[in-house]
């Protein structure tokens, strides 16, 4: 393994592998974030509702984790270089059908497009990262999961200043050309990766290994079944994973409802994209000196105290207050997913494409059901009761799971 040159030596160190695989995500993540984090509001101007827009987020988040199974069969034949490649081309098919019509049909066949695209690019750049020699396992995946935020940073400027000069019309076209540009760079950057990876596969194999995915999905579930408190850590990790959905799926309308105007919402979350960078490099930094179990741990109590506060309080806290919650909300998440992906690594180290599948789908099936669930709660409650609510329950699985005992090294 060779470290990248150029980084100065107080960052964290990232290995070739976990550097291809990270630039690859973060022009992946650019090209969609130039609109994602303004699409609710995209979503309302076209006349969708709230409970609609849960529902949405519902739908494609659904179709990630029933496709993950699906690429889960089809990485053991394709090389997973090509897979990702094609996830990304759909992502740019997806602003294409957002570009050209509003028709209902379209959009809803859009939202299938970027699910099975999503769950395509996801499962084989897990695959590629948790197959790689790596020294440690969470770092890689710390720089992984920080890519998204080191994208915001600067998207979400440029794609509001091309809303407000071309609308959206402008930014779903800008996202199709890098998109398209992207999958061609993606497949040349990791094939030479995915061919030493599935080399290496084929070599290694055993024939006591060659069993179905039936019997392996089987004993990867023993696995899980026999280690003490594995399964409900990972139901408290799921669990952080739907507060997750609630919070990426309805922040920007709390934010709306508390008076911000499109102009300011896209400059407050731009700010805070920008601002977190060091912070981010501070928390993988930590993780490698962290214990997997509390690198977890830490995520959901994070995520669970900001959310409370926020909920609470959130007619009462300043302009200040509000983007330091968001700045703490997104170093818990950063620590949960990367702890999660790590996590499944170590405890399922023979069976990669699984881990991947199984990660990926927890990655997603949670958001998910946090935008389904969020959308009916927030229709009921009200911003305040369902943020506190929802917080109130995760702190409290975080705070409970201090005391399991299982995590190595």
């Amino acid at each position: 393994m060779h470290d990248n040159q150029g980084l100065v030596s107080y960052l964290p160190k990232m290995e070739k592998t976990t550097f291809d695989v990270s630039l690859v995500h973060f022009l992946l993540m650019f090209g969609y974030k130039l609109f994602s984090l303004f699409y609710p509001l995209y979503l309302v101007s076209v006349g969708i509702s709230i409970v609609h827009i849960g529902n949405i987020y519902f739908l494609t988040y659904f179709i990630i984790s029933v496709s993950c199974f699906i690429i889960n069969f089809y990485i053991n034949r394709i090389n997973p270089a090509k897979m990702a490649a094609l996830g990304i081309f759909g992502y740019g098919i997806f602003a294409l059908l957002m570009l050209l019509s509003r028709n209902v049909f379209v959009f809803y066949f859009a939202q299938v497009v970027l699910g099975f695209s999503a769950a395509a690019w996801l499962v084989s750049l897990k695959f590629i990262l948790m197959s790689s020699k790596t020294k440690n396992h969470t770092s890689s995946f710390g720089w992984f999961y920080s890519m998204p935020s080191y994208a915001t940073a600067i998207a979400p400027a440029i794609g509001g200043l091309i809303i407000l000069k071309f609308g959206f019309s402008g930014v779903f076209f800008v996202s199709v050309l890098i998109q398209f540009l992207n999958a061609i760079y993606a497949y040349s950057r990791l094939r030479n990766n995915a061919d030493v990876i599935s080399s290496r596969k084929e070599s290694q194999l055993k024939p006591k290994e060659k069993m179905s995915q039936t019997g392996k999905y089987k004993e990867v579930f023993n696995i899980l079944y026999t280690k003490k408190n594995v399964l409900l850590m990972l139901f408290f990790i799921f669990s952080t994973l739907i507060l997750g959905g609630i919070y990426r799926a309805f922040f920007v309308l709390l934010l709306r409802d508390l008076s911000f105007s499109q102009e300011e919402i896209i400059k407050f979350m731009s700010a805070i994209s920008f601002i977190y960078v060091p912070f981010s490099l501070l928390v993988i930094k930590l993780m490698g000196k962290m214990r997997k179990r509390r690198i977890v741990t830490s995520g959901m109590i994070i995520e669970g105290a900001v959310s409370v506060a926020l909920g609470a309080f959130y007619l009462f806290l300043s302009v200040g207050a509000i983007f330091i919650l968001n700045i703490l909300d997104s170093m818990g998440a950063l620590a949960l997913g990367s702890g999660k992906s790590a996590f499944f690594a170590k405890k399922l180290e023979n069976f990669k494409e699984e881990a991947s599948t199984i990660d990926s789908i927890m990655t997603t099936l949670g958001p998910a059901l946090g935008g389904f669930l969020g959308g009916a709660a927030v229709s009921v409650l009200g911003y305040q009761k369902t943020f506190t609510l929802a917080g109130a329950v995760v702190f409290a699985m975080g705070v409970y799971s201090l005391s399991f005992k299982f995590e190595e090294r």
